[in-house]
């Protein structure tokens, strides 16, 4: 990361990859920006930044006779991360003397880097990482007088069943894209969880 002047803070400085004919990423090699025959940190540029141009949110909430259903959304645009998992599965070490691999995701394996380079300087670990997650979905049910009496009269309440981070739309490679710190090293997905509640009045 870097903040350079005329540049947006927290903007990537990173060399500028090098494909071959079919699109792939050829590790170790990046263009020579500045035209010296060389490969040297004097070819890095700054290259995309962290922070989203737009942020975004809705919430919403439906009633219909005794039926509630509510939901919330939020949008991120044009923010990027670096893929550190990505990258770091990418290193050779990972693969074991048989060919075959641990630690390593479909896209570090179909890469085929061997982690002899500065390749994790790349931008091409720089992805777009803008999301539209939906944080909660709630559905509920609301009661009057639940059972039949006189002693029962007045219980109310409402039944409801709650599903948080239930989806996120992106086209991240990595687990999450939304991070702060404008660099994705997490191993670990958000959890999704449900929960059914029932709230009693007396």
């Amino acid at each position: 990361m870097v903040n350079k002047v005329g540049y947006p803070s927290n903007s990537f400085y990173v060399y500028q990859q090098v494909y071959d004919a079919d699109g792939n990423a050829i590790e170790g090699q990046f263009v020579d920006r500045n035209g010296d025959g060389q490969i040297n940190a004097d070819d890095k540029y700054v290259y995309k930044k962290s922070a989203a141009d737009v942020l975004m949110g809705m919430t919403n909430k439906f009633i219909y006779k005794n039926w509630d259903f509510s939901f919330t959304f939020r949008a991120s645009l044009n923010n990027y991360l670096y893929n550190d998992f990505l990258s770091n599965t990418c290193n050779g070490a990972n693969v074991y003397a048989n060919g075959a691999w641990s630690n390593r995701t479909q896209e570090a394996a179909r890469l085929g880097f061997t982690g002899k380079s500065d390749y994790y300087m790349s931008d091409y670990f720089v992805q777009n990482a803008s999301f539209v997650k939906c944080d909660n979905i709630t559905l509920g049910y609301s009661f009057q007088n639940l059972f039949k009496g006189e002693a029962y009269k007045g219980l109310a309440g409402r039944i409801y069943v709650l599903v948080q981070n239930p989806f996120c739309i992106t086209k991240y490679s990595g687990i999450d894209p939304e991070n702060a710190g404008g660099v994705d090293g997490s191993v670990y997905p958000r959890p999704r969880t449900y929960m059914l509640g029932l709230n009693l009045n007396f």
